[in-house]
């Protein structure tokens, strides 16, 4: 039997994390492909509902969430936190029934890559169209700061409540649960 501790106490190496991640990533990819092929053969109504969610939430991104998102990805940049906005693919979404949301992920540490795709920290907030609601939610995750956080996920918001303003006092507030490890990443 094997030692599972580590010889040299990197943890880190020990493990294939990347690869871990990476095979993860690529199943629930798969399975997202699956489900979509499944629905567009067995309930052509509901991919034709799919598809109109993802239009309307797509402009909604285009023309509010993103430029709030990068607006304020700049501001907390400059206080020294890593920060991406990233727009999911056709494949990668947040619940069964989401369009491709958008994510704005702020990290203490750069991401790390692995062969084409970039892993990144799990601190996020994201947003996505809901198409069992027709409205949009959004999710927080904050597992880097605290291994043992929930996602939380929001009620159904109306396409009309989703402001600039409200985009940016959610993301102010994802900040501040992110400040309470690092204090001063603050939004001006």
């Amino acid at each position: 039997m094997s030692d599972s501790r580590d010889e040299d106490g990197t943890h880190e190496e020990a493990w294939p994390f990347e690869q871990v991640l990476k095979a993860g990533i690529d199943g629930a990819r798969e399975q997202q492909k699956r489900f979509q092929a499944y629905v567009t053969e067995s309930n052509p109504s509901l991919a034709a509902a799919l598809a109109a969610e993802e239009t309307r939430f797509d402009s909604l991104v285009r023309t509010t969430i993103e430029p709030a998102m990068r607006d304020v990805a700049e501001q907390v940049a400059r206080s020294g936190w890593h920060v991406s906005v990233v727009r999911d693919d056709e494949l990668d979404r947040l619940d069964i029934f989401a369009t491709p949301g958008i994510r704005f992920y702020c990290s203490q540490r750069r991401a790390r890559g692995v062969t084409t795709d970039l892993i990144w920290p799990p601190c996020y907030i994201a947003f996505y169209g809901c198409a069992r609601s027709k409205a949009v939610r959004t999710l927080i995750e904050l597992s880097e700061i605290d291994a043992n956080s929930v996602p939380i996920r929001s009620e159904s918001l109306q396409y009309p409540s989703v402001t600039r303003e409200f985009v940016y006092s959610s993301i102010a507030a994802f900040i501040v649960n992110l400040n309470s490890v690092r204090p001063q990443a603050e939004l001006s």
